[in-house]
């Protein structure tokens, strides 16, 4: 909605200038469907508006970008953005009545992310975000404390090594440009102490924040290469790996919702099952090249046998 929008208001304001045609006899429209200059108006203020939901759409649309960290971010833009334009007088009455209806929807959505301690720890375990976000994001100081609990009792529970060694420091990047981000991540970045604890959920709090010229850094990149480097940080890295959809069945539905397109809805569930199958095995590399092909030829080499076979055999009797 957003582009068309965009498109069409340069349009629109060629056509505003001369709005006479309306009321033509014979080509006009109807009086109710009449626009002006407030129609105009309204368009461009709910581009405004939309904007941000446009950019953050496109941004979770792409493939491999969305990490669940972005979700409470995402979330805390849209309350700052939804919030500032309903104070905006400039606005008329109308958008921002619906602007406070999209607030209470946020809202709603924000308080689901309490059911679940991923998302905070998603945050925690960001190698740009840590428990600073919540600062920036002025989180109450007992939120903040609940979230480094939930993490701590997340990593003693399943991932805390039997004999853990005392870990590494995170590397401190070297000094880039930066640009405003979040209020003042930068900042933040430049202003973190030095490690005083061995605990390693205390040693990674404590730790800078890593940016890349100004900017967050993608979390999985950064993990995968830690483990790549051999660095676990006390156990901290498989935390911050595991996956969003962390239930068997959820990963197999998302599987599933990428093999069957809008086309194949209708494949029975033992087609589904086992096209599903070979799509894992095949995505995997899994399957010699050339199998398939030779299997599928089988079928077909089997099916010309049996036409051959029904054919009907026209027997002569002798006088």
């Amino acid at each position: 909605m957003v582009p068309l929008l965009m498109f069409a208001l340069p349009k629109f304001r060629a056509i505003a200038k001369n709005l006479e045609w309306q009321r033509h006899k014979r080509h006009g429209m109807k009086r109710k469907y009449f626009v002006d200059q407030n129609d105009f108006d309204l368009a461009r203020d709910l581009v405004e508006v939309l904007d941000l939901f446009h950019e953050i759409t496109l941004h979770i649309s792409t493939a491999g970008s969305t990490q669940i960290s972005n979700v409470v971010v995402f979330i805390d833009q849209i309350t700052d953005h939804l919030s500032t334009a309903i104070i905006n007088p400039n606005y008329p009455p109308a958008l921002r009545n619906a602007c406070r209806s999209g607030l209470k929807i946020t809202n709603k959505y924000y308080s689901l992310t309490n059911a679940s301690a991923l998302y905070r720890i998603a945050i925690l375990l960001h190698p740009s975000f840590r428990d600073e976000y919540f600062k920036l994001a002025n989180w109450e100081p007992e939120w903040i404390a609940k979230a480094i609990r939930l993490a701590r009792e997340m990593w003693i529970t399943h991932y805390k090594p039997q004999s853990a060694n005392t870990p590494t420091a995170a590397p401190k990047p070297g000094s880039k440009s930066r640009t405003s981000m979040l209020a003042g991540l930068g900042n933040a970045a430049a202003a973190r102490g030095s490690l005083s604890s061995s605990d390693p959920l205390d040693v990674w709090l404590a730790g800078g924040l890593i940016l890349e010229d100004g900017n967050p850094v993608n979390p999985l990149q950064w993990w995968i290469q830690q483990k790549r480097s051999g660095n676990t940080h006390g156990g901290l890295l498989h935390m911050a790996l595991c996956p969003a959809t962390s239930v068997d069945v959820e990963q197999a539905f998302s599987f599933g919702r990428d093999y069957v397109t809008l086309k194949r809805h209708r494949l029975a569930a033992k087609s589904l099952s086992r096209g599903m199958t070979v799509a894992f095995y095949s995505k995997n590399k899994m399957i010699p090249e050339g199998i398939l092909a030779r299997w599928k030829h089988g079928i077909n080499e089997d099916n010309k046998m049996q036409k051959k076979g029904k054919r009907k055999v026209i027997v002569v009797d002798e006088d």
